[in-house]
């Protein structure tokens, strides 16, 4: 339940990256939102691939899944790297999304690394200890599907809303989509 709150928390804090507003934004708050939207890019394009996952051949399907999440858990390593780069936020309660943010790409970090040493595990030539310990290890990828789109907005904060709308870096991430694992 945890990495399923702290995905869906994910979602709700990913919501930088989008939104209308009628407030101007400076030229460093959309610097700041651009760099933003720009460290939760590569996260955002890697958990909406999903994993290559082959019924007939469980064996290849467990590294399937093992390999997406050490390549999704690297690229959110990556955003949270990004996010330090960022530096203070121009605009108050930024640095605060930023804090939230950060927290939430660490547990989704967090449960696929356990996910991924769960399979690391698993017998594929004993299909009871597949069926039980497979469903378990890829939750965390099934809970991505519940996750809204990361550009709904950013409601809080007009000039942070219309910042994410002029910024290059959301724009492109608003049409990355949402993760679908």
């Amino acid at each position: 339940m945890r990495t399923r709150n702290s995905i869906c928390t994910f979602a709700v804090l990913a919501a930088l990256a989008a939104g209308c507003g009628d407030a101007a934004a400076s030229e460093d708050t959309v610097a700041w939102t651009n760099g933003v939207c720009g460290a939760l890019s590569g996260f955002t394009r890697a958990a909406s691939t999903g994993p290559q996952v082959d019924s007939a051949n469980p064996a290849a399907s467990v590294e399937g899944v093992r390999s997406y999440l050490g390549s999704t858990s690297e690229e959110v390593q990556r955003s949270l790297s990004a996010l330090d780069a960022v530096g203070p936020s121009p605009v108050e309660g930024g640095d605060q999304y930023v804090a939230r943010l950060e927290e939430a790409l660490q547990s989704i970090r967090s449960g696929f690394e356990s996910a991924r040493a769960q399979l690391a595990t698993v017998d594929t030539s004993n299909p009871a200890a597949l069926a039980t310990a497979f469903p378990t290890a890829v939750a965390p990828l099934q809970e991505l599907q519940g996750l809204p789109d990361p550009t709904e907005g950013l409601r809080e904060n007009d000039e942070l809303r219309t910042a994410a709308e002029q910024a290059p870096a959301c724009r492109d991430l608003r049409s990355t989509g949402t993760p679908t694992g």
